[in-house]
């Protein structure tokens, strides 16, 4: 609605293919304590600002991909302004997040869902329970 740019979104399976290709860049918004266990070609979070000032300074026009912990993670949609804003306009995100990639692996398999290391503790990518705190009260 209105002046407002809608984020572009993609599926597990557009990651997969974005994955096998080479000219897709993948960028993580977890916290530098949580960079162990990455999706697979996913660009080092410490080399993140020097790979994005080059794609700026050299008009690149390729992909870029972004992904966070898990669908309810928001800073996916603050990075994606971010990159958008710095006139990066082949941008996507993925939601589903590091926590569905994982359990996609869990169930296929490392090759269809490939990542940095086998993640065994599946349930710390996966969000916060909202609970009560969603709900609308009359004080």
């Amino acid at each position: 609605m209105g002046n407002t740019n809608s984020v572009k979104k993609i599926n597990f399976e557009d990651m997969q293919d974005m994955i096998a290709d080479n000219k897709t860049i993948l960028v993580n918004t977890l916290d530098l304590s949580k960079q162990e266990c990455l999706i697979k070609r996913t660009i080092p979070a410490v080399d993140e600002v020097e790979i994005i000032n080059e794609l700026i300074k050299t008009n690149y026009s390729n992909r870029v991909v972004i992904y966070g912990m898990n669908a309810a993670d928001e800073s996916i949609v603050r990075k994606y302004n971010q990159l958008t804003k710095l006139g990066l306009t082949n941008v996507v995100v993925y939601p589903g997040g590091l926590f569905e990639w994982l359990l996609l692996q869990d169930i296929y398999g490392m090759k269809e869902f490939p990542t940095t290391k086998k993640e065994l503790d599946i349930l710390k990518y996966k969000g916060k329970k909202m609970g009560n705190r969603l709900m609308l009260t009359n004080q």
